[in-house]
């Protein structure tokens, strides 16, 4: 990839300003404050890994024409190492596994973590290739090392028999979703295992529709950080046809 094409997938300042106004015009003072803190923060944060994964792409401007697919928009910093935090991991038992892992802030964030081995699985080869340049920066930095980025159409993709919990933030929706929710349950048929699902989602969301569908898919709980933030968690349990 070139370096345009890499600034191009980059949020620029000229993007972060323009946020901002939207912000202070549509929510006030205290919602602006906030806005940047957090954009500090992911700068501290993505500085101390000497990774950038910042942006907002619609990934037909990376060539990828598909109505079920969401656009690429990195897990929030904050959120996700809350739940991390307080997630059982099975140290070097649990294997993890990210949908839609884009330019792999969340395989990076859970390899700070006692994972055995961490997938992440894109779409966009463009967006993959950076997460490689990505970890490659983090790596002497993280507890997981055996990381995976494969660029597959998930719909198609194989889930490996080890995975243990898997991520979602929102990828897809539709008969991509509902190909990977039986791909799952597959792999659990071949491999009867504990397997939870973590998914990040909008408090109205097609996702959240498509999974009720599923009985064998059991939702333990759920967390709120505001209406666009919910986790749900959920754990696999049959394995029957």
């Amino acid at each position: 990839m070139s370096r345009e094409t890499s600034a191009r997938l980059l949020m620029n300042p000229k993007e972060a300003f323009r946020s901002f106004g939207s912000v202070l015009r549509e929510h006030g003072v205290r919602a602006l404050i906030r806005a940047i803190g957090d954009r500090l923060y992911i700068r501290w944060f993505e500085w101390r890994l000497g990774i950038r994964s910042e942006a907002v792409i619609n990934l037909k401007e990376l060539g990828i024409d598909n109505t079920s697919c969401r656009p690429y928009v990195p897990t929030d910093y904050h959120s996700f190492q809350t739940i991390l935090d307080g997630l059982e991991i099975r140290s070097n038992e649990d294997v993890f596994l990210d949908f839609g892992s884009g330019m792999g802030r969340a395989v990076i964030m859970a390899a700070k973590y006692p994972f055995r081995k961490i997938y992440g699985i894109e779409i966009a080869r463009q967006l993959n290739e950076i997460a490689r340049q990505n970890v490659r920066r983090a790596l002497p930095r993280l507890k997981c090392r055996d990381i995976e980025l494969i660029t597959a159409n998930a719909r198609e993709f194989v889930i490996p028999d080890e995975a243990t919990v898997i991520y979602f933030f929102n990828p897809f929706s539709g008969e991509v979703l509902a190909d990977v929710l039986q791909n799952i349950r597959a792999s659990l048929r071949r491999q009867p295992r504990a397997l939870r699902l973590i998914c990040k989602i909008p408090e109205r969301s097609a996702f959240e529709e498509e999974i009720v569908k599923h009985t064998w898919l059991i939702k333990e709980r759920e967390i709120i950080f505001d209406t666009n933030s919910r986790y749900l968690f959920l754990t696999a349990h049959d394995t029957e046809g």
